[in-house]
Protein backbone atom coordinates (compact mmCIF):
# COMPACT_ATOMS: atom_id res chain seq x y z
CA UNK A 1 0.00 0.00 0.00
CA UNK A 2 2.82 2.41 0.81
CA UNK A 3 4.52 1.76 -2.53
CA UNK A 4 1.25 2.34 -4.35
CA UNK A 5 0.77 5.64 -2.57
CA UNK A 6 4.29 6.74 -3.44
CA UNK A 7 3.76 6.04 -7.13
CA UNK A 8 0.45 7.83 -7.07
CA UNK A 9 2.09 10.80 -5.40
CA UNK A 10 4.58 11.20 -8.22
CA UNK A 11 1.93 11.40 -10.95
CA UNK A 12 0.71 14.96 -10.19
CA UNK A 13 4.31 16.12 -10.03
CA UNK A 14 5.09 14.61 -13.42
CA UNK A 15 1.93 16.13 -14.89
CA UNK A 16 2.86 19.50 -13.44
CA UNK A 17 6.37 19.28 -14.84
CA UNK A 18 5.05 18.35 -18.30
CA UNK A 19 2.59 21.24 -18.13
CA UNK A 20 5.32 23.69 -17.14
CA UNK A 21 7.61 22.44 -19.90
CA UNK A 22 4.76 22.66 -22.42
CA UNK A 23 3.88 26.16 -21.31
CA UNK A 24 7.54 27.16 -21.47
CA UNK A 25 7.92 25.75 -24.97
CA UNK A 26 4.76 27.53 -26.14
CA UNK A 27 5.89 30.80 -24.56
CA UNK A 28 9.32 30.49 -26.18
CA UNK A 29 7.72 29.78 -29.56
CA UNK A 30 5.40 32.79 -29.41
CA UNK A 31 8.13 35.02 -27.99
CA UNK A 32 10.43 34.08 -30.87
CA UNK A 33 7.60 34.54 -33.36
CA UNK A 34 6.93 38.01 -31.94
CA UNK A 35 10.64 38.81 -32.14
CA UNK A 36 10.72 37.84 -35.82
CA UNK A 37 7.63 39.99 -36.46
CA UNK A 38 9.25 42.92 -34.64
CA UNK A 39 12.56 42.43 -36.45
CA UNK A 40 10.87 42.30 -39.85
CA UNK A 41 8.99 45.48 -39.00
CA UNK A 42 12.20 47.24 -38.07
CA UNK A 43 13.86 46.13 -41.31
CA UNK A 44 10.85 47.23 -43.35
CA UNK A 45 10.90 50.70 -41.79
CA UNK A 46 14.67 51.00 -42.24
CA UNK A 47 14.35 50.03 -45.90
CA UNK A 48 11.56 52.56 -46.40
CA UNK A 49 13.58 55.31 -44.69
CA UNK A 50 16.60 54.46 -46.84
CA UNK A 51 14.56 54.85 -50.03
CA UNK A 52 12.99 58.07 -48.76
CA UNK A 53 16.49 59.49 -48.26
CA UNK A 54 17.50 58.49 -51.78
CA UNK A 55 14.49 60.15 -53.39
CA UNK A 56 14.17 63.20 -51.10
CA UNK A 57 16.16 65.47 -53.43
CA UNK A 58 13.95 64.60 -56.38
CA UNK A 59 10.81 65.02 -54.30
CA UNK A 60 11.88 68.51 -53.26
CA UNK A 61 12.40 69.51 -56.89
CA UNK A 62 9.13 67.96 -57.98
CA UNK A 63 7.07 69.67 -55.26
CA UNK A 64 7.46 73.10 -56.84
CA UNK A 65 6.23 71.77 -60.19
CA UNK A 66 3.11 69.98 -59.03
CA UNK A 67 0.12 71.91 -60.36
CA UNK A 68 2.50 74.65 -61.55
CA UNK A 69 0.75 76.86 -64.16
CA UNK A 70 2.03 76.49 -67.73
CA UNK A 71 2.25 79.17 -70.38
CA UNK A 72 -0.21 77.12 -72.41
CA UNK A 73 -2.09 73.87 -72.12
CA UNK A 74 0.26 72.33 -74.68
CA UNK A 75 3.43 73.21 -72.77
CA UNK A 76 5.23 70.25 -71.23
CA UNK A 77 6.31 70.62 -67.62
CA UNK A 78 9.68 68.96 -67.12
CA UNK A 79 12.36 68.51 -64.49
CA UNK A 80 16.05 67.74 -64.97
CA UNK A 81 17.81 65.21 -62.74
CA UNK A 82 21.51 64.46 -62.79
CA UNK A 83 20.89 60.73 -62.43
CA UNK A 84 18.14 58.16 -62.06
CA UNK A 85 17.27 57.47 -58.45
CA UNK A 86 15.39 54.36 -59.55
CA UNK A 87 18.58 53.02 -61.11
CA UNK A 88 20.37 53.78 -57.85
CA UNK A 89 17.69 51.87 -55.94
CA UNK A 90 17.99 48.92 -58.34
CA UNK A 91 21.77 48.81 -57.92
CA UNK A 92 21.55 49.15 -54.14
CA UNK A 93 19.05 46.30 -53.83
CA UNK A 94 20.40 44.30 -56.78
CA UNK A 95 16.80 44.08 -57.91
CA UNK A 96 15.63 45.03 -61.44
CA UNK A 97 11.99 44.51 -60.38
CA UNK A 98 11.78 48.08 -59.02
CA UNK A 99 9.48 49.99 -61.40
CA UNK A 100 8.63 53.19 -59.51
CA UNK A 101 8.69 55.17 -56.29
CA UNK A 102 5.40 56.19 -54.67
CA UNK A 103 4.78 58.82 -52.00
CA UNK A 104 1.86 60.69 -50.45
CA UNK A 105 2.82 63.84 -48.58
CA UNK A 106 2.01 63.72 -44.87
CA UNK A 107 1.84 59.92 -44.67
CA UNK A 108 4.22 57.02 -44.18
CA UNK A 109 3.57 55.88 -47.75
CA UNK A 110 6.97 56.51 -49.34
CA UNK A 111 8.60 53.48 -50.89
CA UNK A 112 9.66 51.78 -54.08
CA UNK A 113 7.13 49.78 -56.08
CA UNK A 114 8.13 46.37 -57.40
CA UNK A 115 6.59 44.06 -59.96
CA UNK A 116 7.02 40.29 -59.86
CA UNK A 117 6.05 37.49 -62.20
CA UNK A 118 2.90 36.98 -60.14
CA UNK A 119 1.04 38.66 -57.28
CA UNK A 120 2.45 36.29 -54.68
CA UNK A 121 6.20 36.78 -54.88
CA UNK A 122 6.42 40.14 -53.04
CA UNK A 123 3.58 39.37 -50.66
CA UNK A 124 6.12 38.23 -48.07
CA UNK A 125 9.42 39.40 -49.58
CA UNK A 126 11.04 42.80 -49.33
CA UNK A 127 12.78 44.96 -51.96
CA UNK A 128 15.93 42.87 -51.49
CA UNK A 129 13.90 39.73 -52.22
CA UNK A 130 14.49 38.60 -48.65
CA UNK A 131 11.71 36.91 -46.67
CA UNK A 132 9.78 39.51 -44.64
CA UNK A 133 6.24 39.32 -43.28
CA UNK A 134 5.73 42.98 -44.22
CA UNK A 135 6.25 42.19 -47.89
CA UNK A 136 6.70 45.08 -50.33
CA UNK A 137 4.57 47.51 -52.31
CA UNK A 138 4.05 45.79 -55.65
CA UNK A 139 2.25 46.41 -58.92
CA UNK A 140 -0.16 43.84 -60.32
CA UNK A 141 1.88 41.53 -62.54
CA UNK A 142 -0.65 41.98 -65.36
CA UNK A 143 -0.03 45.73 -65.59
CA UNK A 144 2.49 47.31 -67.92
CA UNK A 145 5.21 48.83 -65.69
CA UNK A 146 4.98 52.26 -67.38
CA UNK A 147 1.57 53.04 -65.75
CA UNK A 148 -0.10 53.46 -69.15
CA UNK A 149 -2.93 50.98 -68.50
CA UNK A 150 -6.42 52.36 -67.85
CA UNK A 151 -6.29 50.78 -64.37
CA UNK A 152 -2.93 50.30 -62.62
CA UNK A 153 -3.10 48.44 -59.30
CA UNK A 154 -0.58 48.55 -56.44
CA UNK A 155 -0.86 46.25 -53.41
CA UNK A 156 0.64 46.43 -49.93
CA UNK A 157 0.00 45.02 -46.47
CA UNK A 158 -1.84 47.02 -43.81
CA UNK A 159 0.88 46.58 -41.19
CA UNK A 160 0.17 47.59 -37.58
CA UNK A 161 3.80 48.71 -37.29
CA UNK A 162 3.01 51.59 -39.66
CA UNK A 163 4.84 50.32 -42.75
CA UNK A 164 3.67 49.53 -46.27
CA UNK A 165 0.02 50.60 -46.84
CA UNK A 166 -0.87 50.98 -43.15
CA UNK A 167 -1.77 54.67 -43.67
CA UNK A 168 -4.43 53.88 -46.27
CA UNK A 169 -6.77 53.25 -43.33
CA UNK A 170 -6.76 56.99 -42.59
CA UNK A 171 -8.23 57.80 -46.01
CA UNK A 172 -11.60 56.49 -44.88
CA UNK A 173 -11.87 59.89 -43.16
CA UNK A 174 -13.05 62.52 -45.62
CA UNK A 175 -11.07 65.25 -43.88
CA UNK A 176 -7.85 63.23 -44.11
CA UNK A 177 -8.48 62.27 -47.74
CA UNK A 178 -9.09 65.89 -48.72
CA UNK A 179 -5.93 67.04 -46.95
CA UNK A 180 -3.82 64.32 -48.63
CA UNK A 181 -5.55 64.13 -51.98
CA UNK A 182 -2.60 63.51 -54.31
CA UNK A 183 -0.64 60.33 -54.96
CA UNK A 184 2.77 60.94 -56.54
CA UNK A 185 4.62 58.33 -58.57
CA UNK A 186 8.17 58.66 -59.91
CA UNK A 187 9.07 56.42 -62.87
CA UNK A 188 12.22 56.38 -64.99
CA UNK A 189 11.02 59.12 -67.33
CA UNK A 190 7.95 60.72 -65.74
CA UNK A 191 6.41 61.92 -62.52
CA UNK A 192 2.73 61.00 -62.39
CA UNK A 193 0.34 62.94 -60.16
CA UNK A 194 -2.97 61.28 -59.29
CA UNK A 195 -5.88 63.00 -57.55
CA UNK A 196 -7.97 60.81 -55.26
CA UNK A 197 -11.59 60.48 -56.36
CA UNK A 198 -12.88 57.45 -54.46
CA UNK A 199 -12.23 55.65 -51.16
CA UNK A 200 -14.17 52.54 -50.21
CA UNK A 201 -13.98 49.11 -48.62
CA UNK A 202 -15.05 46.00 -50.43
CA UNK A 203 -14.95 42.26 -50.42
CA UNK A 204 -12.69 40.67 -52.99
CA UNK A 205 -15.68 39.49 -55.05
CA UNK A 206 -15.75 42.99 -56.57
CA UNK A 207 -13.18 42.94 -59.37
CA UNK A 208 -11.78 46.44 -58.81
CA UNK A 209 -8.35 45.07 -59.75
CA UNK A 210 -9.38 44.37 -63.35
CA UNK A 211 -6.62 45.68 -65.62
CA UNK A 212 -7.67 44.53 -69.10
CA UNK A 213 -10.87 45.74 -70.76
CA UNK A 214 -12.55 44.71 -73.99
CA UNK A 215 -13.96 48.19 -74.53
CA UNK A 216 -14.05 51.68 -73.09
CA UNK A 217 -17.64 50.98 -72.01
CA UNK A 218 -16.44 48.08 -69.87
CA UNK A 219 -13.91 50.37 -68.19
CA UNK A 220 -16.68 52.98 -67.72
CA UNK A 221 -18.80 50.35 -65.95
CA UNK A 222 -15.96 49.69 -63.51
CA UNK A 223 -15.55 53.42 -62.85
CA UNK A 224 -19.28 53.82 -62.25
CA UNK A 225 -19.14 51.09 -59.61
CA UNK A 226 -16.04 52.61 -58.00
CA UNK A 227 -17.86 55.96 -57.79
CA UNK A 228 -21.01 54.33 -56.42
CA UNK A 229 -19.13 52.61 -53.61
CA UNK A 230 -17.16 55.63 -52.36
CA UNK A 231 -17.72 56.71 -48.76
CA UNK A 232 -17.89 60.41 -49.62
CA UNK A 233 -17.65 62.74 -52.58
CA UNK A 234 -14.24 64.13 -53.49
CA UNK A 235 -13.50 67.13 -55.67
CA UNK A 236 -12.33 64.85 -58.49
CA UNK A 237 -14.29 62.36 -60.56
CA UNK A 238 -13.01 59.98 -63.23
CA UNK A 239 -14.23 59.12 -66.72
CA UNK A 240 -13.39 56.30 -69.11
CA UNK A 241 -10.88 58.60 -70.82
CA UNK A 242 -8.78 58.84 -67.65
CA UNK A 243 -6.01 56.60 -66.40
CA UNK A 244 -6.54 55.59 -62.78
CA UNK A 245 -4.37 54.23 -60.00
CA UNK A 246 -5.73 51.79 -57.40
CA UNK A 247 -4.05 51.30 -54.02
CA UNK A 248 -5.29 48.19 -52.24
CA UNK A 249 -4.71 46.82 -48.75
CA UNK A 250 -6.41 44.58 -46.18
CA UNK A 251 -8.76 45.98 -43.54
CA UNK A 252 -7.39 43.60 -40.87
CA UNK A 253 -11.02 42.92 -39.93
CA UNK A 254 -12.04 40.20 -42.39
CA UNK A 255 -9.60 38.25 -44.55
CA UNK A 256 -11.50 39.04 -47.73
CA UNK A 257 -12.13 42.75 -47.03
CA UNK A 258 -10.00 45.47 -48.62
CA UNK A 259 -9.47 49.21 -48.22
CA UNK A 260 -9.24 50.80 -51.67
CA UNK A 261 -8.00 54.29 -52.53
CA UNK A 262 -8.28 55.33 -56.18
CA UNK A 263 -6.88 58.34 -58.00
CA UNK A 264 -7.02 59.64 -61.55
CA UNK A 265 -4.01 60.94 -63.46
CA UNK A 266 -4.15 64.74 -63.47
CA UNK A 267 -0.58 65.82 -64.23
CA UNK A 268 2.55 64.46 -65.90
CA UNK A 269 6.00 65.94 -65.32
CA UNK A 270 8.59 64.75 -67.83
CA UNK A 271 11.99 63.75 -66.42
CA UNK A 272 15.06 64.76 -68.39
CA UNK A 273 18.55 63.47 -67.69
CA UNK A 274 21.51 65.85 -67.74
CA UNK A 275 23.58 63.32 -69.67
CA UNK A 276 20.93 62.97 -72.35
CA UNK A 277 20.79 66.76 -72.68
CA UNK A 278 24.55 66.90 -73.08
CA UNK A 279 25.11 68.85 -69.87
Amino acid sequence: MNKTKKKGGKAPLIIAMVAVLGFGAAFAYYAYDYYLWWRDGQLAQENSDMMADIFQGQINEISSLISAPSASEDETVSVVFSSSMLDEARVLTNNPDIVAYIYIEGTNINNVVLQGQDNGFYLYRDMFRNPNVNGALFMDYRNTPNFDDPNTVIYGHNMRNGTMFHDLRYFTSQEFAEQHSHINVITDDRVLIYEIFSVFTTRVDFDYIQVHFDSQDEFADLLNEIHRRRFFNMAATATAEDNILVLSTCTNVDDDMRIVVTGKLVQIIEIENETERGE
